[in-house]
């Protein structure tokens, strides 16, 4: 399993990068170009940022009623644009593309957006980037990335995670957000309580060192190491909260409900800081989870029957072929890779074609 840091840094976004990203994002692009796109993305958080950012304009405009649309008059428009300075041209074979349906010349005008708008979108994030430093941390497949903030407190970052620091300077930036997992190593201050916002809790310190852990299919996990801290909703007071100890831990599902475990830690549930991959009696959704954020790799189930099982297994350094095949062995399946999707299947059963 490769656990280091990437030490690069965020590269120029080429005319031709856009239009690599445009066809990456809208399925124009082939399964090998699809997979390249995808490591080359994931190799530079803050291109995992941008990405990010355009699903989201991905995601409105594919919601958008398509029936009022003039898709030839708004292509046209498009094209007429390209003579203008400072824009971004397509390939010739954009004109192929003019006789496809309503639905995928739709497709072809957010990649239009994308094209022309990004490079000013991604010039507004570096501009963001510098004015105020460090508000937002982001990792790729399995990297790690330690940080200390401007009150000492220090934070390990842990892969495919996403640190947002309340904006201001000095006392603002007790206050966060967490998409992902990291480790906190919190200066305690009584009077300006460290904040972290995570799934639908809120978890303050009392002083002490924590891991959390938030995903949104397998809920948020709050393991304390030392010291102590309250949880509880974002908009509840912390004194009404539950408050845990060291070596306490507590699971809060989907739901909202919390199950607080009392000295329930082992050094399993913080072996992710060293780099291993530990799962003790983990239901799937976790380890499909903790494939993705570790190597990129979605976990699929072929078998209903299989969704219910339970892993227990550890990993450090193991290259990802080796991990699935030892996945399926523990579960008595078998597993099959295609690209970045591994499908698990019954020991017996043959898969479709």
């Amino acid at each position: 399993m490769n656990m280091s840091n990437s030490d690069r840094g965020s590269s120029e976004i080429s005319p031709d990068d856009w239009e690599r990203i445009a066809r990456y994002l809208t399925g124009e692009a082939s399964s090998a170009e699809t997979e390249a796109t995808r490591r080359w993305v994931e190799a530079d958080p803050h291109r995992v940022e941008m990405v990010r950012l355009l699903e989201s304009v991905l995601a409105n405009v594919s919601r958008e009623d398509s029936s009022s649309v003039d898709v030839e008059r708004a292509l046209k428009k498009v094209k007429d644009r390209f003579d203008e300075p400072k824009v971004i041209p397509f390939s010739s074979r954009f004109e192929a593309h003019t006789r496809r349906s309503v639905a995928a010349l739709l497709r072809i005008a957010a990649a239009a957006v994308i094209i022309l708008g990004g490079t000013l979108l991604w010039q507004s994030v570096n501009r963001s980037r510098v004015n105020a430093v460090s508000q937002t941390l982001a990792t790729a497949v399995g990297e790690r990335r330690q940080v200390a903030l401007k009150d000492g407190t220090k934070v390990l970052l842990g892969p495919t995670s996403r640190l947002v620091l309340a904006s201001g300077d000095g006392d603002g930036q007790r206050a966060v957000s967490l998409d992902g997992m990291a480790y906190f190593s919190v200066v305690h201050d009584p009077a300006h309580p460290f904040t972290v916002k995570a799934g639908g809790i809120s978890i303050q310190d009392v002083g002490t060192a924590f891991s959390v852990e938030s995903d949104d299919s397998a809920g948020t996990r709050v393991v304390v190491d030392s010291g102590s801290v309250s949880i509880g909703a974002p908009d509840q007071s912390h004194s009404a909260g539950a408050v845990l100890n060291a070596h306490d831990r507590a699971v809060v599902d989907t739901k909202g409900t919390v199950v607080v475990e009392r000295s329930a830690v082992s050094d399993d549930d913080l072996a992710w800081i060293q780099g291993r991959l530990v799962f003790r009696d983990a239901p799937l959704v976790l380890v499909g989870v903790e494939l993705y954020r570790w190597y990129g790799v979605r976990l699929r189930v072929a078998d209903s029957s299989l969704a219910n099982l339970h892993l227990t297994a550890s990993f450090s350094g193991e290259p990802v072929d080796r991990v699935l095949n030892v996945i399926a062995l523990s579960l008595g399946a078998r597993i099959e890779r295609q690209g970045n999707v591994a499908i698990l299947y019954r020991a017996a059963s043959t898969p479709r074609p």
